[in-house]
């Protein structure tokens, strides 16, 4: 059995095995000594940290920014929450960005299943959360991530425990779905081979739909685009003329979720037309579930089947990636 398979299949065991792992934390720290949160990760642990800042936006009182890169923010202080994310632990950017955090003396917490951002946070006496070791894809172990994050916003007293109720919910209802899920998702990546998806959605949704785009690049070795409403009403929209040659083969599909806002799915519906004429009938992916969080897993799951089975069209095995491993053995050689 493919490995990717294996880890999409238990998906929601992730969720329930992510939720205990959370609520075995014993440490608390204040939320009201915390002014900002920065979250750094890269890949598959970095998406998780851009899915948990989009699912808190509007109910966290301090900002949170994802920080995808070597440096940090100027701001970072002792009043920054700084939580380092890497699920091999190794990841070079994460671990740079750990230590520049820890010289500006920063409330620190590491997320990891090993390596150097381990040895650093026992060395130094960081908390810490060790994340079920074994894989070599951490964008498969996404469920872990995210309710690692969580966790940590709950017992910094930041949100609430309503994350725990909405997850248990949604293990319930993916896994009573879960023929259909991949019915559905089977048959959406047919209609991609060959196709180059264009991935629109609402801008709360825009961290889902970068999930989707780079489970297509890793899983499905397969270029795709995304881009936000209604942003690229004020941009993009004029560019659906050239090339002409293209406009055939590109794919739109349109994210949905219940937290869109109702301009925005106007600017949607007038949209559709002017896609469709260009290129072909647009494919709606409906996030299902009674909360944003319970929508977000279900649309996780949809389009990781879909990345899963549009592989399986190309013809190629989702798990290898050879051009990153290429990337890494390079850049090895000239530290």
């Amino acid at each position: 059995m493919s490995t990717t398979k294996k880890y999409i299949e238990s998906f929601t065991l992730q969720l329930a095995e992510g939720l205990k792992l959370g609520q075995a934390l014993d440490f608390v720290r204040p939320g009201s000594d915390i002014r900002n949160i920065v979250i750094a990760g890269m890949g598959g642990s970095g998406i998780g940290a851009n899915l948990v800042e989009s699912l808190t936006f509007g109910r966290i009182p301090i900002p949170i920014t994802v920080c995808k890169t070597y440096n940090i923010p100027q701001f970072v202080s002792p009043h920054t929450l700084f939580i380092a994310s890497s699920y091999s632990g190794n990841t070079e950017e994460t671990v740079a960005a750990l230590n520049k955090a820890m010289l500006k003396r920063a409330e620190v917490i590491c997320i990891a299943s090993g390596g150097k951002i381990l040895e650093i946070a026992k060395e130094y006496n960081l908390l810490y959360i060790q994340l079920p070791a074994g894989s070599d894809s951490p964008r498969a172990m996404l469920a872990y991530n995210m309710l690692a994050l969580l966790s940590l916003l709950y017992h910094s007293n930041l949100i609430g425990a309503a994350y725990i109720k909405e997850t248990e919910n949604a293990i319930e209802f993916l896994n009573r779905g879960e023929k259909g899920i991949q019915s559905e998702a089977e048959l959406i990546a047919k209609k991609l081979k060959g196709k180059l998806p264009v991935i629109y959605c609402d801008s709360r949704l825009h961290a889902m739909a970068l999930r989707f785009q780079q489970q297509l690049n890793e899983n499905s070795k397969q270029m795709a685009h995304v881009n936000t409403f209604p942003e690229m009403n004020h941009n993009e929209l004029v560019g659906w003329s050239f090339p002409e040659a293209l406009m055939p083969m590109l794919q739109v599909i349109y994210l949905y979720s219940d937290h869109d806002h109702e301009r925005v799915e106007k600017r949607m519906e007038i949209c559709r037309d002017m896609f469709e004429k260009k290129s072909n009938p647009i494919i709606d992916i409906i996030g299902e579930g009674a909360s944003l969080l319970e929508q977000y897993y279900y649309l996780i799951h949809l389009t990781d089947w879909i990345s899963y089975y549009l592989a399986k069209e190309n013809g190629v095995e989702p798990e290898p990636i050879e051009p990153i491993i290429y990337l890494k053995t390079e850049l090895e050689k000239v530290k």
